[in-house]
């Protein structure tokens, strides 16, 4: 390649990395803004006063009595203690930390196989991609370790060495997040599509499938122990009651820049001729999630990066070896740009999202144990701004029984019986967008009263004996 071609390439490679930081810094350093990051921290803080433990948790509402197991305690730990010494700047910088980790394990899986601009084009479409899950969230650490995983297995195959590293990461990936089989089942994939293209003796591939199978024995090991594999099964056949376990939207923006590329990681390999069984057998993977749901998109799209880089490099040529340089600029931008956040978020993120202003004065004085019916997306806020309230409804879906997540589903979206299951709650308040179907029936069905009133949310109460 000429010397301008390769400076031109160098220079909208840094130029691309460099606009892919800023907007990470950007959504980063405003207030916290998913509302599901405020239940992880009430849940990090009740591990870290010991009203919880992680093999017996307990549940912020008395409407919520399932006898379930944690999955995400270890970040939800950091989280709140992280709070605790820094306020919420330091959760923000938290999320900065964890968005800027995605985007350079990234470019440093699609670098080992393409040039630098390449690399940094499939950040920039892979984070696209992911910005279904792009939050203050624990699910967060599963994308960059589905990266780390299948970068690791990229370079089982091309090097022969048996990758296991991949099982302690199976360890600390089951205290951080429920989508650590992820990893099992890539390694597994990853093993079959090698035995089946032959690449290496079968006393490699032996030891290479010992690989899946350790990782899930370490699984075992940790402190919340077996139940970590029924819970995860738990979390499947509640999809239903979630949103981001539903079926992708094809029409939206994320989602067909996941499908250019997934066409990026097959359609060069399929104008190449043969493509290997262990090609295939991640490139499947990564339609499975691709389709599966929502929340598996992003997992999609950390699958198909690398595999993407791998297939598009050999149209432009040779990969130009990676430098000292490179190495040291991407660890000072990494490095520059935390210390960047770190300075900025004391004035950027010091305040929770905004919300009513009557909120904190109106719910702030209720005392303790007041039951409240909220919808799903709001309880989180609710249970860490104002942890005396007993929240009827909240989205952390593993603290419910079945029957009580159908329940709150009836209240919730005013289907038949709701009236009653209202009643059986003993809730006598309500924190509801005006419009929503259960403000409207509480209002004009049931006569509730309201005390305040803004644009996006209303506090009802019951009127005198409607709970008896």
């Amino acid at each position: 390649m000429p010397r301008t071609a390769t400076t031109v390439r160098g220079s909208l490679s840094a130029l691309v990395l460099a606009v892919v930081v800023g907007v990470l810094l950007v959504r980063s350093a405003g207030p916290l803004d998913n509302l599901d990051t405020y239940f992880h921290l009430r849940f990090g803080h009740e591990f870290l006063t010991g009203a919880w433990s992680i093999r017996h948790p307990g549940s912020v509402s008395t409407l919520a009595t399932a006898d379930w197991v944690p999955t995400q305690w270890l970040p939800q730990v950091v989280m709140a203690r992280t709070e605790e010494w820094f306020g919420l700047p330091g959760v923000a910088w938290l999320s900065g930390l964890q968005f800027l980790t995605l985007a350079l394990v990234l470019y440093w899986s699609c670098r080992r196989y393409a040039e630098p601009l390449v690399a940094a084009v499939l950040v920039a479409l892979t984070l696209v991609a992911c910005t279904p899950g792009l939050s203050m969230r624990p699910q967060v650490i599963s994308y960059v370790l589905v990266v780390v995983t299948t970068a690791l297995w990229l370079r089982a195959r091309d090097r022969g060495r048996v990758p296991w590293v991949l099982v302690p990461v199976t360890y600390v990936w089951t205290t951080c997040h429920g989508m650590w089989p992820i990893g099992i089942v890539v390694g597994s994939v990853a093993v079959a599509g090698l035995a089946l293209d032959r690449a290496h003796p079968r006393r490699t591939l032996v030891r290479m499938a010992a690989v899946p199978v350790a990782s899930a024995l370490a699984a075992l090991l940790t402190p919340v122990g077996p139940g970590l594999f029924p819970a995860v099964l738990q979390v499947t056949s509640r999809s239903r009651y979630f949103y981001e376990w539903g079926p992708p939207d094809y029409h939206r923006g994320y989602a067909l820049v996941l499908l250019l590329l997934l066409a990026a990681a097959v359609v060069p390999r399929l104008r190449r001729g043969r493509v290997p069984w262990f090609d295939i057998g991640l490139l499947g993977l990564a339609a499975a999630c691709a389709v599966y749901s929502l929340r598996t998109v992003p997992v999609a799209a950390c699958l198909a990066a690398p595999l993407a880089a791998i297939a598009v490099q050999p149209l432009l040529g040779a990969r130009p070896v990676v430098r000292r340089p490179e190495r040291l600029l991407l660890r000072a931008g990494y490095a520059a740009a935390l210390v960047a956040l770190a300075v900025a978020v004391p004035h950027t993120a010091d305040e929770p999202r905004a919300t009513a202003p009557w909120l904190d004065g109106a719910l702030g004085g209720l005392p303790a144990g007041t039951k409240v019916v909220d919808d799903a997306g709001f309880g989180g806020y609710l249970m860490w701004r104002f942890p005396q309230l007993d929240v009827v409804i909240h989205g952390y879906g593993d603290t419910f029984t079945d029957d009580e997540l159908e329940r709150n589903a009836d209240i919730e979206q005013v289907r038949g019986g709701w009236v009653q299951l209202l009643h059986d709650t003993g809730a006598e308040y309500a924190v509801l967008p005006p419009g929503s179907p259960l403000a409207y029936s509480l209002r004009v069905v049931e006569d509730w009263d309201v005390l305040e009133e803004g644009d996006d949310l209303q506090l009802l109460h019951a009127p005198d004996g409607w709970n008896g």
